[in-house]
Protein backbone atom coordinates (compact mmCIF):
# COMPACT_ATOMS: atom_id res chain seq x y z
CA UNK A 1 0.00 0.00 0.00
CA UNK A 2 1.32 3.47 -0.95
CA UNK A 3 1.78 5.33 1.65
CA UNK A 4 0.51 8.76 1.62
CA UNK A 5 0.54 9.60 4.98
CA UNK A 6 2.91 9.12 8.35
CA UNK A 7 1.44 6.22 10.58
CA UNK A 8 2.17 8.38 13.96
CA UNK A 9 -0.06 10.89 12.35
CA UNK A 10 -2.80 11.63 14.71
CA UNK A 11 -6.61 11.63 13.98
CA UNK A 12 -8.30 12.41 16.67
CA UNK A 13 -11.86 12.29 15.89
CA UNK A 14 -12.90 10.79 12.94
CA UNK A 15 -17.02 11.01 12.16
CA UNK A 16 -18.30 8.70 10.06
CA UNK A 17 -21.16 10.38 8.66
CA UNK A 18 -21.48 13.01 6.30
CA UNK A 19 -23.93 15.03 9.42
CA UNK A 20 -21.21 14.53 11.74
CA UNK A 21 -18.46 16.20 9.68
CA UNK A 22 -20.34 19.41 9.60
CA UNK A 23 -21.09 18.72 13.27
CA UNK A 24 -17.62 18.26 13.67
CA UNK A 25 -16.30 21.16 11.45
CA UNK A 26 -18.00 24.07 13.51
CA UNK A 27 -16.83 22.14 16.85
CA UNK A 28 -13.19 22.12 16.16
CA UNK A 29 -13.16 26.15 15.28
CA UNK A 30 -14.82 26.26 18.58
CA UNK A 31 -11.79 24.25 20.39
CA UNK A 32 -9.08 25.71 17.56
CA UNK A 33 -8.22 29.14 19.81
CA UNK A 34 -7.21 26.76 22.84
CA UNK A 35 -4.70 25.28 20.43
CA UNK A 36 -2.49 28.46 20.52
CA UNK A 37 -3.46 29.49 23.70
CA UNK A 38 -2.41 26.11 25.48
CA UNK A 39 -0.16 24.51 23.01
CA UNK A 40 3.29 24.95 25.42
CA UNK A 41 1.25 23.26 28.38
CA UNK A 42 -1.23 20.96 27.32
CA UNK A 43 1.16 18.91 25.45
CA UNK A 44 1.41 16.93 28.56
CA UNK A 45 -1.12 15.70 30.94
CA UNK A 46 -1.92 18.34 33.78
CA UNK A 47 -0.31 17.75 36.64
CA UNK A 48 -3.27 16.22 39.27
CA UNK A 49 -6.37 16.93 36.89
CA UNK A 50 -8.80 15.08 38.55
CA UNK A 51 -11.57 15.09 35.98
CA UNK A 52 -13.86 15.60 37.66
CA UNK A 53 -17.19 17.39 36.02
CA UNK A 54 -18.69 18.58 39.59
CA UNK A 55 -15.30 19.79 41.10
CA UNK A 56 -14.15 21.67 37.84
CA UNK A 57 -16.96 22.16 35.45
CA UNK A 58 -15.54 24.54 32.86
CA UNK A 59 -12.04 24.41 32.61
CA UNK A 60 -12.14 20.65 32.85
CA UNK A 61 -14.18 20.87 29.75
CA UNK A 62 -12.26 23.21 28.16
CA UNK A 63 -9.41 21.15 28.56
CA UNK A 64 -11.22 17.16 27.45
CA UNK A 65 -12.44 19.42 24.83
CA UNK A 66 -8.87 19.98 23.96
CA UNK A 67 -7.89 16.92 24.55
CA UNK A 68 -10.49 15.12 21.94
CA UNK A 69 -10.88 17.58 19.37
CA UNK A 70 -7.21 18.81 19.03
CA UNK A 71 -4.44 17.38 20.12
CA UNK A 72 -4.45 14.14 22.78
CA UNK A 73 -1.12 14.13 24.65
CA UNK A 74 1.12 11.45 23.42
CA UNK A 75 4.04 12.26 25.58
CA UNK A 76 4.31 11.35 29.50
CA UNK A 77 4.81 13.04 32.91
CA UNK A 78 7.76 12.23 34.70
CA UNK A 79 9.91 9.49 32.52
CA UNK A 80 6.43 6.97 32.62
CA UNK A 81 7.17 6.98 28.77
CA UNK A 82 10.10 4.94 29.49
CA UNK A 83 8.92 3.06 32.41
CA UNK A 84 5.99 1.11 30.45
CA UNK A 85 8.09 0.27 27.77
CA UNK A 86 10.49 -1.31 29.63
CA UNK A 87 8.10 -3.69 31.45
CA UNK A 88 8.23 -7.33 30.71
CA UNK A 89 5.45 -8.54 32.50
CA UNK A 90 6.58 -11.96 32.84
CA UNK A 91 4.87 -13.95 35.31
CA UNK A 92 6.39 -17.51 34.75
CA UNK A 93 6.21 -19.13 38.25
CA UNK A 94 9.50 -20.36 40.08
CA UNK A 95 10.71 -24.20 39.25
CA UNK A 96 9.24 -24.58 43.13
CA UNK A 97 5.65 -23.99 42.00
CA UNK A 98 3.86 -26.99 41.34
CA UNK A 99 0.30 -26.39 39.52
CA UNK A 100 -2.82 -28.03 41.22
CA UNK A 101 -5.51 -26.30 38.99
CA UNK A 102 -5.91 -23.32 37.27
CA UNK A 103 -8.04 -20.65 35.34
CA UNK A 104 -8.76 -18.26 32.90
CA UNK A 105 -10.12 -14.74 33.13
CA UNK A 106 -10.89 -13.07 29.91
CA UNK A 107 -11.57 -8.96 30.63
CA UNK A 108 -13.02 -6.26 28.25
CA UNK A 109 -13.30 -2.45 28.99
CA UNK A 110 -16.39 -0.33 29.24
CA UNK A 111 -19.85 -1.35 27.21
CA UNK A 112 -21.32 1.91 26.46
CA UNK A 113 -25.12 2.35 24.75
CA UNK A 114 -23.56 4.35 21.33
CA UNK A 115 -25.82 4.37 18.34
CA UNK A 116 -24.26 2.39 16.40
CA UNK A 117 -24.38 -0.74 19.02
CA UNK A 118 -28.17 -1.83 17.12
CA UNK A 119 -28.69 -4.80 15.58
CA UNK A 120 -28.66 -4.14 12.28
CA UNK A 121 -25.30 -2.76 12.48
CA UNK A 122 -23.46 -5.13 14.56
CA UNK A 123 -24.65 -8.58 12.62
CA UNK A 124 -20.97 -9.66 12.27
CA UNK A 125 -19.63 -7.55 15.79
CA UNK A 126 -18.15 -10.44 17.00
CA UNK A 127 -17.24 -13.38 13.97
CA UNK A 128 -13.42 -13.12 14.44
CA UNK A 129 -12.83 -12.77 17.99
CA UNK A 130 -15.67 -14.08 20.25
CA UNK A 131 -14.50 -17.26 20.56
CA UNK A 132 -11.45 -15.91 21.71
CA UNK A 133 -12.60 -13.19 24.35
CA UNK A 134 -15.36 -15.36 25.34
CA UNK A 135 -13.56 -18.95 25.78
CA UNK A 136 -12.36 -18.64 29.30
CA UNK A 137 -13.47 -19.95 32.78
CA UNK A 138 -14.91 -15.79 33.63
CA UNK A 139 -15.10 -13.30 31.47
CA UNK A 140 -15.82 -9.65 32.83
CA UNK A 141 -15.52 -6.38 31.78
CA UNK A 142 -17.43 -3.02 32.61
CA UNK A 143 -21.28 -2.06 32.45
CA UNK A 144 -20.71 1.97 31.92
CA UNK A 145 -24.96 2.08 31.37
CA UNK A 146 -27.98 1.62 34.02
CA UNK A 147 -30.15 -0.87 32.45
CA UNK A 148 -33.93 0.46 32.95
CA UNK A 149 -36.17 -2.08 31.09
CA UNK A 150 -38.78 0.39 31.56
CA UNK A 151 -37.11 3.19 30.11
CA UNK A 152 -36.43 3.86 26.69
CA UNK A 153 -32.67 3.41 25.74
CA UNK A 154 -30.26 6.71 26.02
CA UNK A 155 -27.88 6.11 23.40
CA UNK A 156 -25.03 8.20 22.50
CA UNK A 157 -25.14 10.54 19.24
CA UNK A 158 -22.51 10.00 16.85
CA UNK A 159 -20.89 13.57 18.22
CA UNK A 160 -22.28 14.50 21.63
CA UNK A 161 -22.96 17.93 22.51
CA UNK A 162 -24.41 18.04 25.82
CA UNK A 163 -23.95 15.73 28.93
CA UNK A 164 -25.76 12.44 28.46
CA UNK A 165 -27.59 10.20 31.02
CA UNK A 166 -27.11 6.80 29.48
CA UNK A 167 -29.78 3.86 29.92
CA UNK A 168 -28.95 0.54 28.04
CA UNK A 169 -31.65 -1.93 26.49
CA UNK A 170 -32.04 -5.48 26.50
CA UNK A 171 -31.30 -5.42 23.10
CA UNK A 172 -27.92 -3.61 23.44
CA UNK A 173 -26.88 -5.76 26.14
CA UNK A 174 -27.49 -9.11 23.68
CA UNK A 175 -25.10 -7.23 21.71
CA UNK A 176 -22.73 -6.83 24.43
CA UNK A 177 -23.44 -10.59 25.37
CA UNK A 178 -21.63 -11.72 21.46
CA UNK A 179 -24.93 -11.66 20.29
CA UNK A 180 -26.48 -14.72 21.62
CA UNK A 181 -23.50 -16.81 20.24
CA UNK A 182 -21.39 -17.11 23.09
CA UNK A 183 -21.78 -17.63 26.64
CA UNK A 184 -21.47 -13.66 27.87
CA UNK A 185 -20.21 -12.53 31.08
CA UNK A 186 -19.55 -14.05 34.34
CA UNK A 187 -19.11 -10.48 36.52
CA UNK A 188 -19.79 -6.43 35.46
CA UNK A 189 -18.30 -3.90 37.11
CA UNK A 190 -21.20 -1.37 37.93
CA UNK A 191 -19.05 1.36 39.39
CA UNK A 192 -18.48 4.38 37.17
CA UNK A 193 -19.24 7.78 36.38
CA UNK A 194 -22.39 6.98 34.82
CA UNK A 195 -23.72 4.60 37.58
CA UNK A 196 -26.32 7.08 38.97
CA UNK A 197 -27.82 8.56 35.35
CA UNK A 198 -30.79 7.24 35.86
CA UNK A 199 -30.86 7.97 39.86
CA UNK A 200 -30.73 5.91 42.39
CA UNK A 201 -33.59 3.83 41.03
CA UNK A 202 -31.75 2.97 37.77
CA UNK A 203 -28.85 1.54 40.39
CA UNK A 204 -31.18 -0.98 41.65
CA UNK A 205 -33.37 -1.58 38.30
CA UNK A 206 -29.96 -2.60 37.02
CA UNK A 207 -29.02 -4.94 39.27
CA UNK A 208 -32.38 -6.27 39.25
CA UNK A 209 -31.45 -6.85 35.27
CA UNK A 210 -28.50 -8.48 35.99
CA UNK A 211 -29.70 -10.72 38.69
CA UNK A 212 -32.26 -11.77 35.81
CA UNK A 213 -29.77 -12.50 33.35
CA UNK A 214 -27.48 -14.36 35.82
CA UNK A 215 -24.43 -11.71 36.04
CA UNK A 216 -22.24 -11.40 38.96
CA UNK A 217 -21.94 -6.91 39.71
CA UNK A 218 -19.77 -5.52 41.64
CA UNK A 219 -19.66 -1.67 42.65
CA UNK A 220 -23.40 -1.00 43.43
CA UNK A 221 -25.15 -2.73 45.93
CA UNK A 222 -29.05 -3.24 46.86
CA UNK A 223 -28.43 -2.62 50.52
CA UNK A 224 -25.68 -1.43 52.80
CA UNK A 225 -25.90 -5.51 53.86
CA UNK A 226 -25.33 -6.42 50.60
CA UNK A 227 -22.53 -3.97 50.03
CA UNK A 228 -20.56 -5.31 53.17
CA UNK A 229 -20.73 -9.04 51.50
CA UNK A 230 -17.72 -9.99 49.15
CA UNK A 231 -17.96 -10.89 45.59
CA UNK A 232 -16.68 -13.91 44.94
CA UNK A 233 -16.73 -16.60 42.36
CA UNK A 234 -15.05 -20.05 42.54
CA UNK A 235 -13.93 -22.11 38.95
CA UNK A 236 -11.53 -24.82 38.90
CA UNK A 237 -11.25 -24.52 43.15
CA UNK A 238 -10.09 -21.20 42.67
CA UNK A 239 -11.66 -18.29 44.34
CA UNK A 240 -11.85 -14.91 43.50
CA UNK A 241 -12.51 -11.96 44.82
CA UNK A 242 -13.64 -8.64 42.95
CA UNK A 243 -14.13 -5.11 44.14
CA UNK A 244 -14.92 -2.26 41.81
CA UNK A 245 -14.78 1.41 42.52
CA UNK A 246 -15.35 4.66 40.84
CA UNK A 247 -13.45 7.84 41.05
CA UNK A 248 -16.38 10.10 39.64
CA UNK A 249 -19.99 9.99 39.18
CA UNK A 250 -20.34 13.09 36.84
CA UNK A 251 -22.11 15.84 38.46
CA UNK A 252 -23.79 12.98 41.04
CA UNK A 253 -23.46 12.06 44.07
CA UNK A 254 -25.30 9.60 46.36
CA UNK A 255 -28.26 10.57 48.35
CA UNK A 256 -26.20 11.25 52.68
CA UNK A 257 -26.98 7.93 54.12
CA UNK A 258 -26.88 6.02 51.03
CA UNK A 259 -23.43 5.58 50.31
CA UNK A 260 -23.24 2.19 50.19
CA UNK A 261 -25.63 2.63 46.93
CA UNK A 262 -21.40 3.46 44.71
CA UNK A 263 -18.60 2.32 45.70
CA UNK A 264 -17.23 6.28 45.50
CA UNK A 265 -14.21 7.94 46.64
CA UNK A 266 -12.31 10.85 45.02
CA UNK A 267 -9.21 8.59 43.96
CA UNK A 268 -7.81 9.93 41.05
CA UNK A 269 -5.94 12.74 43.06
CA UNK A 270 -3.22 12.52 45.11
CA UNK A 271 -3.12 11.33 48.63
CA UNK A 272 -6.63 9.72 48.18
CA UNK A 273 -8.05 7.72 50.86
CA UNK A 274 -7.95 3.96 50.19
CA UNK A 275 -8.74 2.77 53.56
CA UNK A 276 -12.44 1.52 52.52
CA UNK A 277 -11.02 -0.12 49.53
CA UNK A 278 -8.58 -2.15 51.76
CA UNK A 279 -11.72 -2.79 54.44
CA UNK A 280 -13.46 -5.19 51.23
CA UNK A 281 -9.91 -6.62 50.37
CA UNK A 282 -9.70 -8.12 53.82
CA UNK A 283 -13.49 -8.98 53.79
CA UNK A 284 -12.79 -10.71 50.17
CA UNK A 285 -9.61 -12.76 51.87
CA UNK A 286 -11.57 -13.55 55.08
CA UNK A 287 -13.78 -14.77 52.96
CA UNK A 288 -11.61 -17.23 51.33
CA UNK A 289 -10.72 -15.33 48.23
CA UNK A 290 -7.10 -16.61 46.58
CA UNK A 291 -6.67 -13.92 44.88
CA UNK A 292 -8.53 -9.87 44.56
CA UNK A 293 -9.26 -8.62 41.29
CA UNK A 294 -9.96 -4.70 41.47
CA UNK A 295 -11.62 -3.13 38.80
CA UNK A 296 -10.74 0.48 38.88
CA UNK A 297 -13.23 3.09 36.90
CA UNK A 298 -10.58 6.22 37.50
CA UNK A 299 -7.84 8.32 35.36
CA UNK A 300 -7.61 10.96 32.59
CA UNK A 301 -8.97 10.76 29.53
CA UNK A 302 -7.94 11.23 25.85
CA UNK A 303 -3.77 10.66 26.62
CA UNK A 304 -1.33 7.68 25.92
CA UNK A 305 -0.43 7.49 29.34
CA UNK A 306 -2.24 7.49 32.52
CA UNK A 307 -0.85 10.57 34.68
CA UNK A 308 1.82 10.61 37.47
CA UNK A 309 -0.73 10.52 40.12
CA UNK A 310 -2.69 7.57 38.88
CA UNK A 311 -0.22 5.84 39.08
CA UNK A 312 0.91 6.62 42.46
CA UNK A 313 -2.74 5.80 42.99
CA UNK A 314 -2.60 2.42 40.99
CA UNK A 315 1.05 1.40 43.37
CA UNK A 316 -0.70 2.49 46.53
CA UNK A 317 -3.86 0.14 45.99
CA UNK A 318 -1.40 -2.82 45.38
CA UNK A 319 0.80 -2.12 48.41
CA UNK A 320 -1.65 -0.81 51.01
CA UNK A 321 -4.50 -2.68 50.56
CA UNK A 322 -3.10 -5.55 48.92
CA UNK A 323 -4.95 -6.57 45.71
CA UNK A 324 -3.42 -8.77 43.63
CA UNK A 325 -4.52 -7.09 39.64
CA UNK A 326 -5.83 -3.82 38.89
CA UNK A 327 -8.12 -4.04 35.67
CA UNK A 328 -8.27 0.24 34.84
CA UNK A 329 -10.76 1.27 32.64
CA UNK A 330 -12.51 5.26 32.28
CA UNK A 331 -10.17 7.05 29.77
CA UNK A 332 -11.54 5.47 26.83
CA UNK A 333 -8.75 4.59 24.70
CA UNK A 334 -5.98 1.90 25.96
CA UNK A 335 -3.18 3.25 28.73
CA UNK A 336 0.04 0.34 29.14
CA UNK A 337 -0.16 -2.18 31.56
CA UNK A 338 2.15 -2.61 34.22
CA UNK A 339 4.04 -5.00 36.83
CA UNK A 340 4.37 -3.62 40.11
CA UNK A 341 6.40 -5.91 43.22
CA UNK A 342 5.62 -5.33 46.32
CA UNK A 343 4.64 -7.16 49.75
CA UNK A 344 1.00 -7.99 50.76
CA UNK A 345 0.00 -5.69 53.67
CA UNK A 346 -1.71 -8.78 55.28
CA UNK A 347 0.36 -11.40 55.66
CA UNK A 348 4.17 -9.80 54.29
CA UNK A 349 4.59 -11.68 51.40
CA UNK A 350 6.60 -10.99 48.49
CA UNK A 351 4.04 -10.56 45.27
CA UNK A 352 3.90 -9.45 41.65
CA UNK A 353 0.76 -7.56 41.05
CA UNK A 354 -0.74 -6.90 37.23
CA UNK A 355 -2.41 -3.66 36.28
CA UNK A 356 -3.66 -2.21 32.59
CA UNK A 357 -4.19 1.41 32.83
CA UNK A 358 -7.38 1.68 30.29
CA UNK A 359 -8.88 -1.54 29.18
CA UNK A 360 -10.34 1.27 26.60
CA UNK A 361 -14.24 1.55 25.10
CA UNK A 362 -14.78 -1.83 24.02
CA UNK A 363 -18.63 -2.22 22.82
CA UNK A 364 -19.12 1.54 21.92
CA UNK A 365 -18.16 3.50 18.71
CA UNK A 366 -16.76 6.84 19.34
CA UNK A 367 -15.45 9.28 16.66
CA UNK A 368 -12.32 9.80 18.92
CA UNK A 369 -9.90 7.43 16.86
CA UNK A 370 -8.07 6.06 19.65
CA UNK A 371 -10.88 4.16 21.35
CA UNK A 372 -11.27 2.24 18.05
CA UNK A 373 -7.91 0.11 19.90
CA UNK A 374 -9.64 -2.49 21.82
CA UNK A 375 -7.29 -4.51 24.23
CA UNK A 376 -8.82 -7.66 25.01
CA UNK A 377 -6.69 -9.54 28.13
CA UNK A 378 -6.92 -13.39 28.84
CA UNK A 379 -5.57 -14.05 32.19
CA UNK A 380 -4.03 -17.19 33.89
CA UNK A 381 -4.38 -17.83 37.23
CA UNK A 382 -2.72 -21.00 38.76
CA UNK A 383 -3.03 -22.67 42.21
CA UNK A 384 -0.52 -24.89 43.94
CA UNK A 385 1.92 -25.80 46.23
CA UNK A 386 5.55 -23.80 46.27
CA UNK A 387 8.06 -25.35 49.22
CA UNK A 388 5.28 -26.80 50.74
CA UNK A 389 3.26 -23.80 50.95
CA UNK A 390 0.07 -23.44 49.06
CA UNK A 391 -0.56 -20.37 46.68
CA UNK A 392 -2.44 -18.87 43.96
CA UNK A 393 -0.57 -16.88 40.89
CA UNK A 394 -1.28 -15.14 38.02
CA UNK A 395 1.46 -17.35 35.44
CA UNK A 396 0.71 -15.54 32.04
CA UNK A 397 -0.95 -12.49 30.46
CA UNK A 398 -2.03 -12.62 26.91
CA UNK A 399 -3.06 -9.63 24.84
CA UNK A 400 -4.91 -9.18 21.76
CA UNK A 401 -5.15 -6.17 20.23
CA UNK A 402 -8.85 -5.67 18.55
CA UNK A 403 -9.52 -2.74 15.80
CA UNK A 404 -12.51 -1.71 16.22
CA UNK A 405 -13.93 -1.29 12.94
CA UNK A 406 -16.73 1.30 11.84
CA UNK A 407 -18.15 1.93 7.96
CA UNK A 408 -17.71 5.32 6.95
CA UNK A 409 -19.77 7.66 5.38
CA UNK A 410 -20.47 6.20 2.10
CA UNK A 411 -21.21 2.96 3.45
CA UNK A 412 -23.57 0.67 4.80
CA UNK A 413 -23.90 1.09 8.72
CA UNK A 414 -21.29 -1.79 10.12
CA UNK A 415 -19.12 -2.45 12.95
CA UNK A 416 -16.51 -5.47 13.52
CA UNK A 417 -13.94 -6.54 15.62
CA UNK A 418 -11.31 -7.30 13.93
CA UNK A 419 -7.94 -8.80 15.19
CA UNK A 420 -5.41 -5.93 14.40
CA UNK A 421 -2.68 -7.57 13.89
CA UNK A 422 -3.74 -10.00 11.61
CA UNK A 423 -5.59 -7.33 9.46
CA UNK A 424 -2.76 -5.23 9.30
CA UNK A 425 -0.83 -8.65 7.57
CA UNK A 426 -3.44 -8.48 5.08
CA UNK A 427 -3.45 -5.24 3.87
CA UNK A 428 0.11 -5.30 3.81
CA UNK A 429 -0.01 -8.17 1.34
CA UNK A 430 -2.74 -6.48 -0.62
CA UNK A 431 -5.34 -8.80 0.76
CA UNK A 432 -7.78 -6.18 2.11
CA UNK A 433 -11.57 -7.03 3.21
CA UNK A 434 -13.32 -5.25 0.47
CA UNK A 435 -15.09 -3.14 3.21
CA UNK A 436 -11.81 -1.59 4.49
CA UNK A 437 -11.73 1.51 2.70
CA UNK A 438 -8.33 3.83 2.06
CA UNK A 439 -9.54 5.68 4.95
CA UNK A 440 -10.45 2.76 6.95
CA UNK A 441 -6.55 1.37 5.89
CA UNK A 442 -5.05 4.61 7.21
CA UNK A 443 -7.20 4.04 11.01
CA UNK A 444 -5.87 0.85 10.93
CA UNK A 445 -2.11 1.75 10.42
CA UNK A 446 -2.42 4.53 12.93
CA UNK A 447 -4.06 2.59 15.77
CA UNK A 448 -1.38 -0.69 14.90
CA UNK A 449 1.51 2.02 15.27
CA UNK A 450 -0.46 3.64 18.36
CA UNK A 451 -0.10 0.05 19.51
CA UNK A 452 3.65 -0.72 19.41
CA UNK A 453 4.44 2.94 20.32
CA UNK A 454 2.14 3.74 23.34
CA UNK A 455 0.62 0.26 24.38
CA UNK A 456 2.45 -2.68 24.75
CA UNK A 457 6.28 -2.84 25.76
CA UNK A 458 9.00 -3.74 23.81
CA UNK A 459 9.52 -7.10 22.93
CA UNK A 460 6.30 -7.86 23.82
CA UNK A 461 6.06 -10.52 21.24
CA UNK A 462 5.34 -13.31 24.44
CA UNK A 463 2.37 -11.16 25.07
CA UNK A 464 0.49 -11.11 22.09
CA UNK A 465 -2.57 -13.70 21.26
CA UNK A 466 -4.15 -14.56 18.29
CA UNK A 467 -7.88 -15.56 17.23
CA UNK A 468 -6.13 -18.51 15.33
CA UNK A 469 -8.22 -17.83 12.04
CA UNK A 470 -6.79 -18.18 9.01
CA UNK A 471 -6.47 -15.50 6.01
CA UNK A 472 -9.90 -15.20 4.28
CA UNK A 473 -10.39 -16.08 1.08
CA UNK A 474 -10.20 -12.40 -0.60
CA UNK A 475 -8.84 -11.39 -4.16
CA UNK A 476 -5.61 -10.06 -4.46
CA UNK A 477 -6.46 -6.27 -4.98
CA UNK A 478 -3.57 -4.80 -7.01
CA UNK A 479 -4.61 -0.93 -5.58
CA UNK A 480 -3.41 -2.00 -2.11
CA UNK A 481 -0.16 -3.16 -2.90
Amino acid sequence: MKKRYSEATVFPVMPYTAKGERLLRTLTRVYRPLHWLRKGTWQVPLNNFEENPKLSPYVGAAYLGYKYYIAPPVQAQDKLQAHFRSQRLDFTPSPAFQSQSKLTLSAGGDLMPYERINPQATQHLWDEVGEWFFNADLVVANLETPMVADKPAAAVPEIMLNDMHFNGSDEMFRIFSGNGTFRGYDLLSTANNHSLDQGESGVQETIKFLRKKGVAYAGTAASAEEANQPVILERNGIRIGFLSWTSNLNKFETEAGKEWLVNYERLNRAGADVSRIKTQVQAAREHGADVVVFLFHTGNAYQAYPSAHTVEIYHRVFRECGVDIILGSHPHNPQPMERVDFNDPFTGEAKAGFAIYSLADFVAYDIFVWDRLVPLLKLTIEKGTENGREKTLLTQVQVLPVYNWGAKQSQTDEMRFLDLKKTVRLVKDGLAPQYLSELCQRELMHLNWFCDTHFLPEKADHLLASTGASYPRFTRNSSHS
